[in-house]
């Protein structure tokens, strides 16, 4: 006698829930549409690039000034704009430096992991705002120096440093409080690593 046997759905299992057929089309385009995010990734290498070109124009630039003043071709206040275009170059290229950093870690957050120096390898998006706080408190500070040397004495320098105090002083206690909170419960954190392992083996 012929016995018909049901046969069970197609389930697939992400992160220890299970999902049926439908789940399994639905994990394949979210983890399709990820790759739009080369869209942006493109953005900021262009834009990183741009600065990174026009600053180092600039810069050669200078490097021309200094000469003819040296030799007496032209003269310029070394004191005043030479120091001004200095720290308006090295903030160009620090701005360019964040755009790139954005598009490394996106591009290691969402795509894959690629070789890069220690600092600029990317695993959370915790480690990409880390970075990019680094790079924009120096920015701020640049910026804070490069008004000095263009302002003149009328000029409001404790309101304007005021300004940029405050937001570095927000991130680094934005920064000192999040490394608090992932160092309280280490063990827990440990834990669900762990499990993780443990389950990827048994899969396998």
């Amino acid at each position: 006698m012929l016995v018909l046997r049901s046969i069970p759905p197609v389930r697939a299992q992400f992160f220890g829930i299970s999902y049926g057929k439908e789940g399994i089309i639905v994990s394949r385009l979210f983890a399709a549409t990820r790759y739009f995010i080369i869209i942006p990734i493109v953005g900021l290498s262009l834009a990183a690039s741009a600065f990174f070109v026009v600053g180092g124009y600039r810069l050669l630039q200078l490097l021309i000034k200094g000469i003819g003043a040296n030799i007496g071709l032209i003269e310029i206040e070394v004191h005043g704009i030479v120091m001004v275009e200095i720290l308006d170059n090295v903030h160009v290229f620090l701005v360019g430096t964040v755009l790139y950093i954005t598009a490394i870690g996106f591009y290691q957050l969402f795509i894959k992991e690629i070789t890069m120096p220690r600092w600029l390898r990317v695993r959370s998006t915790e480690e990409l705002e880390t970075s990019l706080i680094g790079v924009v408190v120096v920015v701020l500070a640049v910026d804070f120096l490069s008004t000095v040397y263009i302002s003149d004495a009328n000029y409001d320098l404790l309101g304007h440093g005021a300004g940029i105090a405050l937001p570095i002083a927000a991130l680094g206690i934005f920064v000192g409080l999040r490394s608090w909170a992932a160092n309280l419960h280490p063990k827990g954190n440990q834990g669900i690593g762990n499990e993780g392992t443990n389950s990827e083996r048994e899969e396998a």
